[in-house]
């Protein structure tokens, strides 16, 4: 289903930290959103510590950091993963990287916007933590997925994510997918647990994505570098992604865009003020 306006939803997938799935659930949303008809390009903001190439068994002569040296164009960096789904690959182990400062994130996401108007949906992958960089790449999605796992200490800190991302940068909209998960009613409980809290701190409700159960498919999958196969759409887990692409998108689809139909690039600018403003 073509969208009808030159802007992609913005989808960024983030966790409190790391290890907990959310690389992967980045690459199966951008393929099911592909799958039910969204031209999808995936850009993998996990910067320094990039790996949603090597999860797709994939390799690019090129990566962001040619293009902020000035030795590739964006659209020479992308690569063709499953499906036909586009994927801007960063680097990984590359320090300048890994501390951007804010003109080269607004550099990279001025190139990112130039190539964005022939996409439907750009999923990004913004690494673990509130670092600078994760920080203002999730600011400038138009829904914001945040995934977790029933651990306690992966709870605290998607909770802590949550907390900055609201009281810093405005969010309202955080849709939880609970990962590894042994049932589906684990999984509704934990993120039950998880909107009570923001409730009663942040006055927050939160978005239930849903849960992705455990599966030993798709560890074998990563480990084969295969981690979208298509063998992975019929398992549980990958019924479970599909489903979370689909309630997001269906809530994107409810409601008018503001911010973001000014475009990413603009958006990142509009959040840097407003928290310069708040210094003041």
């Amino acid at each position: 289903m073509k969208r009808r306006d030159k802007k992609p939803w913005v989808i960024s997938v983030a966790s409190g930290k790391g290890g907990v799935g959310k690389t992967l659930t980045t690459v199966n949303m951008a393929i099911a959103a592909q799958r039910f008809g969204y031209k999808t390009l995936i850009l993998d903001g996990d910067l320094g510590l990039a790996n949603v190439d090597i999860v797709l068994g994939l390799r690019g002569r090129y990566n962001i950091n040619d293009v902020l040296e000035y030795r590739a164009e964006l659209k020479d960096v992308l690569l063709e993963g499953p499906l036909g789904v586009h994927i801007i690959p960063s680097g990984s182990g590359i320090n300048r990287l890994a501390d951007m400062k804010l003109v080269q994130r607004v550099q990279l996401l001025d190139k990112v916007e130039e190539i964005s108007g022939d996409y439907d949906v750009l999923v990004i992958d913004t690494g673990a933590g509130i670092s600078e960089n994760v920080l203002h790449l999730n600011s400038v999605s138009d829904a914001l997925m945040v995934v977790t796992t029933p651990e306690p200490h992966a709870l605290a800190d998607a909770y802590a994510f949550i907390k900055v991302m609201c009281e810093h940068h405005g969010k309202r909209d955080f849709h939880i997918v609970i990962n590894q998960v042994i049932s589906e009613s684990q999984g509704l409980k934990v993120f039950q647990r998880l909107t009570d809290i923001t409730k009663r701190f942040l006055n927050l409700d939160l978005l239930f994505g849903g849960s992705v159960p455990k599966d030993v498919l798709i560890e074998r999958s990563v480990m084969l570098q295969r981690a979208a196969d298509e063998n992975i759409t019929h398992t549980r887990s990958g019924q479970a992604w599909n489903e979370a692409t689909r309630r997001v998108i269906e809530h994107l689809k409810e409601r008018p865009r503001s911010e973001g139909a000014s475009g990413i690039r603009s958006l990142l600018f509009s959040h840097t003020n407003q928290r310069s403003a708040g210094a003041l």
